[in-house]
Order: structure tokens, then sequence, then C-alpha cells
């Protein structure tokens, strides 16, 4: 075992050679970050020290490549950026290829938004991931908000970050249907107790994508394993809000054919709107909604118009819904005829549990007070609440799996295991749930097997500081069989751990200043990164 993992780190080396021999990796604080940001070049990682940063981050022209994106990076909640009242907190124009990363972003209830690409003339930002960002005090005002664009957007990651009390929690695209976001994935992002929106993404009019080579394509925007939850500091009457909208596509042109895949989200009260109103294309599956609220006049699944576009193709597959809300469960309204819209396999406790589906089969519906009869444990009381399916009550037969043949992830249910399709809902088993426990946080995120060749760094573990000093924090969704093993450049182990803990920390006080690699595996895949001292 020890020959071949070292064969595989003279492999890594080999084939990382050029990307180590450009980057920088640049330590900053508080008191001199700014006058590094104009200089970054791709490869180069700025990492920010714990601090308290009272001036803003404005990225302006900033591009990294596909292979060397540029990075700038906290230490997690101790790089605390304060709001300022003249500017946006972080403000990018013109950036591409760009991750920004475990930072605290503290709005002090300014006017302002958290993360902005701004609407200056010109703009526009592409190949932008943001992530491990914990985003508070930005709700001075609905129009305030976590995460906008408000330029053209494409090839967005906006992955587990967590917004608490925004205005709206993301804003993505121009109000009047300019300026569109494209091909984006949001996934794994906890929102909570927003005044308005957790999530807008806006309309697309006809005409906009063709303005740029890189949007007239076709393209799918995934929303995946968010958790939204709204409460009732919430806006009422005409300023109430869904929890997650998405717009409409072009009716003609470039966008047409795109469409929303938003599968195994949780979705969890709303007491002024819907929990998700969506028009255009959509394939709304796995999802979980749960709604104790009643809000007058609005279902919990909202498929409708939206700014003179009707719903086209529409797929509602395989989700679970209990909700309180009297004007129904999953709703559709004034279809597109000339589209097909399903809605097959769901579980679905609420009054008129779905409506106005021509293509509606093999459902199970019943009353939200009955639902106790169908689930281990329906209750108010979140942390004792469990809707995985009891033996028996929603089995029925083989669902057509076709209407999501060309999905990312229909072949899987709600905690990523494969879908029998004799079930009905978000979850394909009974009785005892293996999965991920509903809550308000963050979904843990799903194990994909790759081999170290593929994969050099992680998604879901936090490897700081970097560079390192004294001691280095490894944190990460580890399995019991987890081993990690840090290696000098010369192949000599320096440490060794065939349990990981979900929080390592390493102490590197008595190694020399160089470069370091550290392996992080189990059965399902190995994760190689380097370490600077």
């Amino acid at each position: 075992m020890k020959s071949n993992l070292h064969y595989l780190l003279i492999l890594s080396l080999i084939l990382f050679k050029p990307l180590l021999s450009t980057a920088t990796i640049i330590n900053a604080n508080p008191d001199n970050y700014t006058t590094f940001i104009q200089s970054l070049t791709p490869g180069d990682t700025l990492y920010l020290a714990p601090g308290t940063y009272t001036k803003n981050l404005t990225l302006n022209s900033l591009h990294g490549t596909v292979s060397e994106p540029i990075v700038i990076m906290g230490n997690g909640n101790s790089t605390i950026f304060h709001g300022q009242s003249c500017c946006n907190t972080v403000s990018i124009t013109q950036c591409s290829y760009l991750t920004i990363k475990n930072l605290q972003l503290d709005g002090l209830n300014q006017e302002v938004d958290a993360v902005k690409a701004e609407g200056t003339a010109n703009n526009q930002a592409h190949h932008i991931t943001i992530e491990y960002l914990t985003i508070v005090n930005y709700g001075a005002s609905q129009q305030n908000v976590g995460i906008s664009t408000k330029c053209p957007a494409w090839d967005w990651i906006i992955r587990k970050n967590r917004i608490i009390g925004a205005g709206t929690g993301m804003y993505l695209g121009n109000s009047d249907g300019t300026k569109p976001f494209v091909n984006g994935i949001i996934e794994y992002n906890f929102i909570a107790n927003t005044i308005g929106y957790n999530i807008e993404i806006k309309h697309q009019i006809n005409g906009q994508r063709e303005l740029l080579p890189e949007t007239s394509i076709n393209a799918k925007t995934i929303i995946r394993h968010n958790v939204f939850t709204k409460n009732e500091t919430s806006s009422t009457g005409d300023n109430a809000r869904p929890n997650l909208l998405v717009g409409g596509f072009p009716t003609a042109g470039w966008g047409s054919s795109d469409y929303y895949e938003i599968y195994g989200n949780f979705f969890y009260n709303n007491p002024v709107e819907a929990l998700f109103q969506g028009t255009g294309g959509i394939m709304l599956y796995e999802n979980i909604f749960v709604n104790h609220f009643d809000p007058s006049g609005f279902p919990a699944v909202n498929i409708t118009t939206h700014n003179g576009v009707n719903p086209q193709d529409i797929r509602v597959i395989h989700n679970t819904v209990w909700v309180a809300n009297s004007s129904g469960g999953i709703r559709l309204y004034k279809p597109n005829l000339k589209y097909s819209q399903y809605c097959y396999g769901n579980a679905v406790f609420s009054a008129s549990p779905i409506t106005n589906f021509v293509e509606n089969l093999h459902n199970i519906t019943n009353s939200y007070s009955n639902v106790n009869g169908y689930v281990v444990s329906a209750t108010t009381d979140i942390s004792t609440l469990n809707l995985y399916p009891l033996k028996g009550k929603l089995e029925g037969a083989t669902t057509p799996n076709e209407v999501l043949e060309y999905n990312t992830s229909g072949h899987t249910d709600f905690n990523g295991d494969t879908y029998d399709w004799t079930y009905r809902g978000a979850y394909s088993g009974c009785c005892v749930n293996p999965g991920w426990k509903l809550q308000l946080d963050t979904m843990t995120t799903k194990q994909v097997a790759t081999s170290v060749t593929e994969q050099h760094s992680s998604d879901d573990i936090s490897i700081f500081p970097n560079p390192v000093t004294t001691f280095l924090n490894v944190t990460g969704d580890f399995s019991p069989q987890t081993s990690m093993n840090i290696y000098s450049l010369t192949g000599e182990i320096i440490y060794s751990n065939n349990r990981c803990a979900a929080h390592e920390i390493i102490d590197f006080s008595c190694e020399p200043k160089g470069m370091y690699y550290i392996l992080i595996q189990n059965d399902e895949r190995c994760v190689l990164q380097k370490i600077i001292k």
C-alpha cells in the first residue's frame, strides 16, 4: 500500500508541476491586503489572515484561467469583512476564473450588498466561484442582497454558503429581464430568514443571450442540495415573496430551450407566500417541501405565468410535499399547451394536493393532518421531523422514468441512494432513514468517487491556514475509514492517521519551510493538495 501511495504522489507531482511552478501564495492582513489585489495573476492565492477588515474587497479586471484560477480566501469565520456604507462589501467588475472563499461578511445593517457583480456599463463576470462564505446582517431592507449579479454572468458556482437574515438571499439577473444569469450551479447553501426571496433568478427576455458569444448557447442552471427557510420576519402584502423563484427563459432564440434542474433541496416554511414558484422549462424532482403556515392564496409549489411567459416544459417528479397551505400543494396555472407538463410519483399531503396537470400519474395524496399514516414522524418540531416512508405506505406500480431520462440525478433519491421507481416521494426506501436528517443547516456534501489524477482538492474539505506556520487544520465530512498522510517532497511521511476525525489539527511547528503534500483517501476517492510552510 505504501508503494502505491508513493507512486501516486510522484505521478501527481509530475502532472501538477506546471501548476506549481507558476502559482504564488500571498499572505495578507487587514492592513496591507489591498496592495496585493491588482497584481494577482493566474494561479495566485491571496490568503487573508484572521482579523477584521474594514475596507471593502474591490475586485476589478482579475482574470485567472480554467486551470489556474485566482483564489482569494480567508480563514473561515475568523476573517471578517465589515460592511461599509460607501459600497458593496465584495464588488466584482470584469473578472473571470476567480474563486472567493472562507470569509465572513458582516453587513452591520448597512444599505449595501454582500457580494455583487456590479451593473456598470459593459461589465461581465464569468467562471466565478463563491463558496464557504457566512453572510450576516445584510437585512436593512428587502433590496439588500447576499449574492447578486447585475451584469451578464455565466458559469458561476455558488456553493456551501450560509446567508442568514438578508433582505434577499440571492438575486441573479436584472429586474427587466436583461443581464442574464446563465449555466450556473447553486448547491449546498443554507439561506434563512430573509425578508424577501431566499433566491430569485430573474426571467430573461428575447435578444439578450445573443449579445455575447458566451451566452449564445443552450444551457441549464442547476439548483441542488440547498436548504431554504423563511419565518415571521418575511415581508407581507405586495412585498411577500416565495423562498425560491425561477423566472422564464426567452421564448425565441438562444436560451429558449434552457431549463432549470432543481433537485434534492429542503424547503421549510414560508408564512406569506409559496415555497417555490417557477415558469419556463423546469425539472423539479426529489425535493422536500414542508410548510406549517397557511399563506392566504398561495399553493406551496406554484408553477405559473410570470412576466408574460406561461409554463412550458415542466416535470415535477418524486417530491415529498407536506404543507398546511389551504390553496394547495402543487398547482399548475395556465400552461403553454405546446409543451408537456408531467406530475409523476409525488407524495403530497395538503388541501387540493395536485391541480391542473393532465399528465398526472402514480402520485399518492392525502391531507396535511393524515401524513403520519405514511411517514415515520411528521411533527412541527423539526428536531423530530422524519418524512421517510413507512413500510408499504408510499409504494405502488413502477412509474415510467423516461421523463427524467436526460437529467443529472434522476436515478437517485433525496439521500443519493439508487431510486426504486415503485416508491413515491423524495425517498426510495422505508422505515429507517439512512441519510441526512432534515434540519436547518447546510447539507452534507455527497461523496463522488474519483482518482487522485482527476482531483487534487475537494469542495467539502477545508485545509487552513495555507501557508501554515504552526498548526494545520483539516476539517471535512470524513467516513470512519478515511486516512490522511502528509508527505515531504522527498516522499517522507511526516504525519499519518488511518481514522480521521471531523477536525484534525496537525503540528507543523518543527517542520522545515518548504512544500508538502496532504493525501486524504478512503474507498470512494483520493484527494491530494499541496501545503506550503
